[in-house]
């Protein structure tokens, strides 16, 4: 008997045998990650943990030998977040518990950056980014306990070369990497 994550899987696998541009594959996974995040059934506990030095934790949940894309989840740590940062590739992140407050930033073409939108996403909401317009923004978690989300991005987040902003624009590179999951 398949299981919610493996079907889920088999779906985003089929979506980029199809797809190739980032809306598209974007529109279609979409709805697939919010039936996901729904279904709490499948996502073990050790993959819902925060770590106690981190404000946030980045565990890779599945990706396939040709690194097409990654299933990652992410855990906050109550009043904690990450900082101003982009993709550089496209994706779509389901909230599976708790509550995470998303700034969107636009970039101008001086490079300096400014708060576009802010947004609250409730366990079942799905959002998505994809470079140049949509790719710039932070997350925080403002409650008294951890939060988890399900993020699927096209290739291999953890060594995608991204960068961090400060507010004044200025960028840095850096790779996000994966974090070990502690034990169940």
């Amino acid at each position: 008997m398949a299981s919610p994550f493996s079907d889920f899987i088999n779906e985003v696998k089929s979506t980029m045998d199809k797809f190739s541009e980032p809306n598209q594959i974007v529109m279609r996974i979409e709805p697939r990650l919010h039936d996901l995040v729904l279904n709490h059934d499948w996502l073990s506990r050790r993959f819902r943990r925060s770590l106690p030095d981190k404000p946030y934790s980045q565990y890779l949940l599945f990706s396939p030998p040709d690194k097409l894309f990654s299933v990652v989840s992410f855990v906050w740590r109550p009043d904690s977040g990450s900082p101003i940062h982009d993709h550089c590739t496209w994706g779509v992140i389901g909230q599976y518990e708790g509550e995470e407050e998303e700034t969107r930033f636009r970039r101008s073409d001086d490079g300096t950056i400014s708060e576009a939108s802010v947004s609250t996403f409730k366990a079942g909401d799905v959002a998505h980014v994809y470079p140049p317009d949509r790719d710039i923004h932070r997350i925080f978690n403002h409650t008294a306990t951890p939060t988890v989300s399900v993020h699927v991005y096209g290739g291999d987040i953890g060594t995608q070369a991204r960068h961090v902003f400060d507010p004044s624009g200025k960028t840095r590179p850096f790779m996000s990497g994966y974090d070990t999951p502690p034990p169940d």
